[in-house]
């Protein structure tokens, strides 16, 4: 009976050992199936400076006054980032108007003179961060951007006169630095005026590309 004991133990050590083997082999099979070999990105993440002051220069811009054309735009902006999603903005802009559509039709005598032309307007706004993400450029930085939505009120002069006005619009601001960012914005200026004889609502689209610097 103690041989076949003894016979019995050595069949269940050589067993496990057996067992032991299969599994270890297993587990090298199954690293070498799964075990990933990437090469990691190292990603330079520009973060929004925690003041909450931005001023923004516009040089790139065109107007388009209805029936004067489209002109260039220059301006600036103030805003102030109440939080992370809602900042106020006041800001400036001035273009040149130049020949209304009735001038290059009729050849008439000019409606307005070249100090008349002089478009310029100011206007306070708030905005509202609506989707904000990150673009990647070259595998290398990660730039914090986000669209916004904004409106407010303000007034139009040229002409002689002062003109009441809504504008609506959107835009983006991408950061370059953690004090610098990019912003391409979109309005539509919206005032009523008379210098056709009659009174007329008119529809008046911005575009501009800006540099904005966080204080």
């Amino acid at each position: 009976m103690e041989t076949g004991f003894r016979r019995f133990s050595v069949i269940i050590a050589a067993s496990l050992l057996a067992s032991a083997a299969w599994a270890q082999e297993d587990d090298d099979i199954l690293g070498e199936i799964i075990s990933p070999d990437l090469e990691r990105r190292e990603i330079r993440e520009a973060q929004i400076d925690s003041e909450n002051f931005e001023i923004t220069l516009f040089a790139g811009g065109v107007m388009n006054v209805e029936d004067f054309g489209s002109n260039p735009l220059y301006g600036a902006a103030l805003a102030y980032h109440i939080n992370e999603d809602v900042f106020m903005e006041a800001a400036y802009g001035q273009t040149e108007l130049g020949e209304s559509s009735f001038e290059r039709l009729s050849g008439s005598a000019p409606l307005l003179t070249d100090e008349q032309r002089e478009l310029s307007y100011y206007n306070l706004s708030l905005a509202w961060n609506l989707f904000p993400g990150e673009y990647f450029l070259f595998d290398r930085w990660a730039l914090n951007s986000n669209l916004y939505l904004i409106g407010g009120i303000g007034s139009t002069a040229f002409a002689d006169e002062e003109h009441f006005t809504y504008n609506v619009g959107a835009g983006v601001r991408v950061l370059t630095k953690d004090w610098l960012a990019l912003r391409l914005d979109v309005r539509d200026h919206i005032f009523e005026h008379e210098i056709f004889g009659e009174a007329q609502s008119t529809n008046n689209l911005s575009a501009q590309l800006g540099i904005s610097i966080y204080f």
